[in-house]
């Protein structure tokens, strides 16, 4: 499920996606799902902010 975010006048985009997810990874992602925003948005912009599956590494040790 997907949650909305709505900004604050001259917040930026990869601002509010690194508060959100911890990481800058899934940027492109929320780009994808938000094709008109502006990288500097206005207040009261909505951004959509999809729910990610986000992958821990699963590195096995062989101690």
């Amino acid at each position: 499920m997907s949650e909305i975010y709505i900004a604050k006048n001259n917040e930026r985009l990869d601002s509010v996606v690194y508060k959100h997810y911890g990481t800058l990874l899934y940027f492109d992602q929320v780009l994808r799902v938000n094709p008109r925003l502006n990288p500097i948005l206005k207040t009261g912009d909505k951004v959509i902010l999809p729910e990610i599956e986000i992958e821990e590494d699963k590195e096995e040790v062989l101690w």
